[in-house]
């Protein structure tokens, strides 16, 4: 077997490479997303992003006619819903139905 020996210089120059090309990146990606940019990234439509998931409590940013959603919001509210399906109940439109009855059940189990 060959003995293969690789100074610290050169770790460092490869770690440095694919630290400024990770940096990079995350500079590249949007911190606001624009309603068809939403759309796109959900791949739904907007109708869709409005019935399904406004009315159930995503958060929105209006700067005068534009509404405007933080991804790190959108991906965490499709994490918060997701995390609340199984296989009976896996459809979104009937998420604000599931969060009722849940509400409904926590205060029955109050009393």
């Amino acid at each position: 077997m060959d003995d293969v020996r690789i100074d610290e210089k050169t770790v460092n120059n490869i770690l440095e490479e694919a630290i400024n090309k990770h940096v990079e990146e995350l500079a590249r990606q949007k911190y606001f997303l624009t309603y068809s940019e939403l759309s796109k990234y959900l791949n739904i439509s907007k109708p869709i992003i409005e019935d399904r998931l406004i009315k159930n409590g995503l958060k929105y940013y209006k700067v005068g006619c534009k509404y405007l959603f933080k991804k790190n919001e959108v991906d965490a509210f499709l994490d918060e819903i997701t995390a609340n399906m199984n296989i009976r109940n896996n459809d979104l439109k009937f998420f604000n139905k599931l969060q009722n009855n849940m509400e409904i059940f926590k205060i029955q189990e109050g009393s």
